[in-house]
């Protein structure tokens, strides 16, 4: 039975009570084990200001995903806030395409006050996840920046540990419609 299956069986109101409850305490254990943390935004006042500085909404997936780097959460919020997006003449609103942005690492680091080499780990990390995608086909405006595609959190369907990647409920996770 494939998961779209499942998601449109018939539940009653007591079987679906119960699942929203056992998924809510399933994601506030996953997130009392992210702030358990050694480096997280409640530990480090750097971090905290990074965070605080964010106006960006994210799924609560994020927090299935057992992060390397202390950074790398972080990371892909700064470059989530950062989403550009195609601008349709003729088309609805809801089809927000991501663009891809550059990403400069020595002026995120001047900005942060980050160390550049936790920055290229996070970025490394964040592309070994498929959380985003470095792209060839557009050419950055200087040579000391890389093209990134940054994809949707909220289609995220599950973190597959022996791929040790992300998995999407779409076949364009840079849609950011779905918020």
């Amino acid at each position: 039975m494939t998961p779209a299956n499942v998601c449109t069986m018939m539940l009653t109101e007591q079987q679906k009570f119960i699942l929203e409850e056992q998924l809510r305490k399933e994601n506030d254990k996953r997130k009392a084990k992210f702030i358990k943390k050694k480096l997280n935004h409640v530990n480090s006042p750097k971090l905290a200001t990074v965070f605080d500085s964010l106006k960006v909404t994210f799924s609560d997936k994020l927090f299935d995903i057992p992060w390397r780097c202390s950074f790398g959460f972080y990371l892909y919020l700064i470059l989530k806030s950062r989403v550009r997006f195609i601008d349709f003449c003729d088309m609805p609103e809801y089809y927000k395409i991501a663009i891809a942005q550059d990403f400069n690492i020595l002026k995120l680091s001047k900005e942060t006050g980050v160390c550049r080499n936790t920055i290229r780990t996070a970025y490394k990390e964040l592309i070994q996840l498929n959380l985003i995608e470095e792209t060839d086909y557009i050419k950055p405006l200087h040579k000391s920046t890389r093209s990134v595609l940054v994809y949707n959190d909220f289609y995220i369907y599950a973190f597959d540990s022996e791929s040790k990647k992300v998995l999407y409920s779409t076949e364009v996770p840079h849609n950011f419609y779905n918020n």
